[in-house]
C-alpha cells in the first residue's frame, strides 16, 4: 500500500481543518485531494463525510472549552442539526442521481451567489441582533433545507450555515461555534446514508479524519482568539477560492 496518498490526506486535512473549523469548506482542501486520488465525484463527497463529523466533534469541544460554545448555544445547535439532519438525509439518497457534472454546476452558482452577499454586507456578522434570533421556526424551516444542500454536497455545508444563522443575528464566531454543533449531526445522518451506498473510501476517509482533527482543534482556537474580524476575512478567502476552484472544474469538463 502506497503511504504518500495518506501523508497528503493528514496534511492537506489538517489546513482544511484550521480554517473549516472557523468558516467550513473544509472540502476546499481534502476534495481535490481525493479527486487528484482519482476519486469520482460522488465518492470524494462521502469520504469526507465521516471526517466532517471528526472535524465539527473536535471543533465543537474546543469552542465550548474556549467559552464560545455556551450551553444556551449548544441546546440551539442540538434542535437546528435535528432539522438539518432531515434535509441532508433526503439530500445524501438524491445524490445517487446527480450527475457530476451538474454538481460542479451547482456548487458554483451557490458559491457565486455568496460571493455577492459577502460584498454587499459590509458590517455583516460583527455584531448580534436578538430581534432576529426570535425567529425561531423560519429558522429551523432554512436550517433543514441547508441539510438538504449538506446531503448533496458536505462540500461548503459550514459556510453555507455560517451564512444562515449570521442572517438570523448571530455573530460571526457565535455561528462558527452552533455551526459546529449543526455540521456534525447533518453529516453523521448523510454519512450514513452515502456509506450505504458505498461512496465512502474507508482508508482515505481515516486519514482525513486525522488531519481535520488536528487542524480543526487549533483552528477553533485561532477563531476564538481572533474574533469575528478574523473569520470575516478568513470567510473571504475561503469563498473566493471556492469560487475559482468550481469554476476552473466546470470549464475542465465542458
Amino acid at each position: 500500500m502506497q503511504i504518500l496518498p495518506f501523508v497528503f490526506l493528514i496534511v492537506g486535512g489538517f489546513f482544511g481543518g484550521f480554517f473549516g473549523a472557523a468558516v467550513g469548506s473544509a472540502g476546499l482542501v481534502s476534495l481535490p485531494i481525493l479527486l487528484l486520488l482519482g476519486l469520482s465525484p460522488h465518492v470524494a463527497i462521502g469520504t469526507t463525510r465521516p471526517a466532517a463529523v471528526v472535524l465539527e466533534m473536535i471543533s465543537a469541544i474546543r469552542y465550548a472549552k474556549e467559552g464560545v460554545l455556551t450551553p444556551k448555544l449548544f441546546k440551539q445547535g442540538l434542535l437546528l442539526g435535528i432539522a438539518a439532519a432531515v434535509g441532508s438525509t433526503i439530500g445524501a439518497i438524491l445524490l445517487a442521481g446527480v450527475s457530476d457534472q451538474m454538481l460542479r454546476l451547482l456548487l458554483a452558482i451557490i458559491i457565486t451567489t455568496m460571493v455577492i452577499f459577502l460584498f454587499t454586507k459590509k458590517k455583516w456578522g460583527m455584531t448580534e441582533n436578538l430581534e432576529r434570533q426570535r425567529h425561531t421556526v423560519l429558522l429551523t424551516i432554512v436550517t433543514c433545507l441547508t441539510g438538504l444542500y449538506a446531503g448533496l454536497f458536505g462540500f461548503t455545508f459550514g459556510t453555507v450555515i455560517t451564512i444562515v444563522l449570521v442572517s438570523f443575528g448571530f455573530t460571526l464566531l457565535r455561528s462558527a461555534a452552533m455551526g459546529r454543533v449543526i455540521g456534525l449531526i447533518a453529516s453523521t445522518a448523510s454519512g450514513i446514508i452515502l456509506a450505504w451506498h458505498g461512496y465512502v473510501h474507508i482508508p482515505y476517509s481515516i486519514a482525513l479524519s486525522i488531519g481535520f482533527a488536528l487542524g480543526s482543534w487549533f483552528g477553533a482556537k485561532a477563531a476564538t482568539r481572533g474574533g469575528n474580524t478574523y473569520i470575516k476575512l478568513l470567510f473571504i478567502v475561503v469563498v473566493l477560492c471556492s469560487v475559482a476552484k468550481l469554476l476552473f472544474d466546470y470549464v475542465q469538463q465542458i
